[in-house]
């Protein structure tokens, strides 16, 4: 094959690549529910007092899953014993009860039925109203944190005593909330612990009179409502270090178990996840069930009876948070296929902002930085393009001369390549090993919440988003158009018109990429024109 079409062939594979991973590995972004106004009810009083206040003490967010699994040990035998011998004073309500625990990160609302999650505010990040993050859906069928012997969770459906009022909890300090409920040889006691410092949860389930039972996020605890391209949305688990993934609204035709080593189960969107952690020392495992219900997938940890410990999760997928808790929820946080390049351009993209201040310009040194290193590749295949544009025309004379005999015309070409010391795909080489960078930086760009939010400069006030007025698509258009008349070809005319198509290709294709991306990609095409200018001006 002839070496110009060779380049064509490798610039046309590089977009059908790019097009091939956005239509089958690229989910579609899920449709947003309107949310409905909560109702009258959910706005009931606080409870009254059934119980002793909230206890305060000092806490350490940090703590790991050991420390909870050392209690869990301690309690082992006499929590269950204690839970069966203590008379709950005071029959509990037929009326839901709501209880708010209000700390410096979010505030999140607690049902007397179930003993469940029923709001969660995060007050860092805002919606597109302004208002604060809710990761709790109005309409979920299944509340978040629901608990029942089967699928149905039908504890979510019974009223629990209440420890107490509403907790305010202050930076250092922790709060407790304690559900109980009893009805016959059946009791069951849920004790929240937060922290101020944190968005970590601590839950202990104390259960008599039951057999194994199931917990599960629920239908949607965790996803704010934000969609995105290339951003899972949906339950996801990590079964020892394998990452599985369900879609929220296309659920297995039949139930799967995962049993290997389940570390944590949970929902999540682009941007936000609630997480149930297992801490546990019983030789029993647990086990993880996914199936759908309703049209939707679920996600649930079978546990065994008695006392079982758990640490909940739910805030933003931030590693800085993550990492600490040694949790592995930092596996939460999904780069894709190329993420062995993706982490450390993340690294490297979070290094220099604390320099400079504006995650914009941070992408513009990125991007030279990266660029760096493909400088003296870039250089030659620049030069070798040149080169094959001066033997363009003893190229035509021979494919004319045997275009009825192509291995002829083959051996021909590859004569004439080695005389005047020219590499065919000099050109190509440079493109092809560029792919895996672009695509890991792709990936950061559209899924670190660092850039939600985060302002560049004039009219981009949001880099995760795509521009409002498509002005830098434009402009990436014709830099990219620019730099491809500035380049040498080998091609025939046709060929030379059929890759003037690219431009307009690249520039649909981007006008609804992240304007962070398009920033990358557009100082990218500055960069190589500079290159491009320098090697034409170069005299051999």
């Amino acid at each position: 094959m002839a070496v110009d079409k060779r380049a064509l062939i490798a610039v046309v594979l590089s977009i059908a690549f790019l097009m091939v991973y956005q239509q089958f590995f690229v989910p579609p972004p899920a449709p947003v529910k309107k949310e409905t106004p909560r109702t009258a009810a959910d706005k009931a009083a606080h409870p009254s007092d059934t119980g002793s206040a909230a206890d305060t003490g000092r806490t350490d967010d940090k703590s790991t899953s050991k420390d909870s699994a050392k209690d869990a040990t301690s309690s082992k035998d006499s929590g269950v014993e204690t839970l069966v011998e203590r008379q709950i004073s005071e029959e509990p309500s037929t009326v839901e009860k709501l209880v708010k625990v209000d700390t410096s990160l979010y505030t999140a609302v607690f049902s007397s039925r179930g003993g469940v999650i029923k709001s969660f505010h995060i007050k860092e990040y805002k919606d597109k109203q302004s208002k604060p993050v809710e990761l709790v859906p109005s309409d979920a069928e299944v509340p978040a944190l629901a608990m029942g012997q089967s699928r149905d969770f039908s504890f979510a459906k019974h009223n629990f005593g209440i420890s107490s009022g509403d907790i305010t909890v202050a930076p250092g300090n922790s709060g407790k909330l304690v559900f109980e409920y009893a009805a016959g040889a059946v009791m069951v006691r849920r004790t929240y612990t937060f922290s101020g410092s944190g968005y970590r949860i601590d839950l202990r389930d104390e259960t008599a009179g039951l057999g194994e039972y199931y917990i599960t996020p629920g239908a949607g605890f965790g996803k704010s409502g934000e969609t995105g391209y290339g951003a899972h949305i949906g339950p996801v688990l990590l079964n020892d270090m394998d990452r599985e993934e369900f879609e929220a609204d296309k659920p297995p035709s039949d139930m799967k178990t995962f049993s290997k080593k389940i570390r944590w189960v949970a929902n999540e969107d682009k941007y936000f996840f609630a997480a149930i952690v297992p801490v546990s020392d019983k030789p029993d495992k647990p086990e993880a069930m996914v199936w759908g219900a309703n049209g939707k997938t679920m996600v649930a940890i079978k546990c065994a009876p008695g006392v079982n410990d758990f640490i909940i999760f739910a805030g933003p997928k931030k590693e800085e948070l993550l990492i600490p808790l040694e949790l592995s929820l930092e596996h939460i946080v999904d780069f894709g296929y190329f993420s062995i390049i993706a982490r450390p351009i993340f690294w490297l993209l979070k290094f220099i902002n604390g320099f400079v201040g504006n995650w914009g310009f941070s992408i513009i040194v990125l991007t030279m930085v990266v660029r760096i290193p493909f400088i003296p590749l870039i250089n030659k295949g620049q030069r070798s393009m040149k080169k094959l544009q001066k033997i363009q025309p003893m190229m035509t004379e021979i494919r004319e001369k045997y275009k009825k005999d192509a291995q002829r015309m083959q051996t021909e070409l590859m004569e004439l390549y080695k005389k005047h010391k020219v590499n065919p795909m000099g050109g190509c080489l440079p493109i092809v090993i560029q792919i895996p960078v672009f695509f890991a930086l792709y990936k950061v760009l559209l899924v670190a919440i660092e850039l939600r939010g985060a302002p560049f400069m004039f009219w981009i006030h949001d880099l995760s988003e795509k521009d409002p007025y498509y002005i830098l698509p434009v402009i990436m258009g014709g830099t990219m158009f620019l730099q491809q008349k500035m380049t040498p070809s080998g091609m025939d005319p046709m060929q030379a018109k059929i890759m003037l198509m690219m431009p307009i290709v690249f520039t649909f294709m981007f006008l609804s990429f992240p304007s962070g991306l398009v920033v990358y990609w557009l100082i990218s095409n500055i960069f190589g024109i500079t290159q491009q200018y320098y090697v034409n001006k170069r005299k051999d």
